[in-house]
């Protein structure tokens, strides 16, 4: 006996555009990228470090993320990312992360060395 529901099509499988994937990726990886950029370098010139540098982008990284579900996605990231929340909040963190380290030992190096 075969199954009825064998030959019906996933209703999901063409919910997603791939060139508007490819550019929505595109515009968060940019988005993510000055905005670690930025934070990194406000918490060099402020002189945060240890724990204090960490949080400071913990903090900017949640602030990111709130900003881009409320005012860019409208409340549903689903709608405009095909693994939702968790790629607006989670995928990318660690890059940012090393952008933001990146600008945070330079700008502190200009700012601080001298002091």
């Amino acid at each position: 006996m075969s199954n009825p529901n064998a030959n019906q099509p996933n209703q999901n499988a063409h919910k997603y555009f791939q060139p508007h994937v490819v550019h929505n990726n595109k515009q968060l990886q940019f988005i993510r990228s000055c905005f670690a950029a930025i934070a990194g370098s406000a918490a060099g010139i402020l002189g945060l470090t240890n724990w204090s540098g960490f949080l400071f982008y913990a903090l900017s990284w949640s602030t990111l993320s709130i900003l881009l579900v409320v005012f860019k996605c409208h409340h549903q990231p689903g709608n405009y990312f095909m693994h939702g929340i968790r790629e607006l909040v989670v995928d990318g963190a660690i890059n940012g992360l090393l952008s933001y380290i990146l600008f945070h030992t330079f700008l502190f190096g200009l700012v601080h060395l001298y002091q």
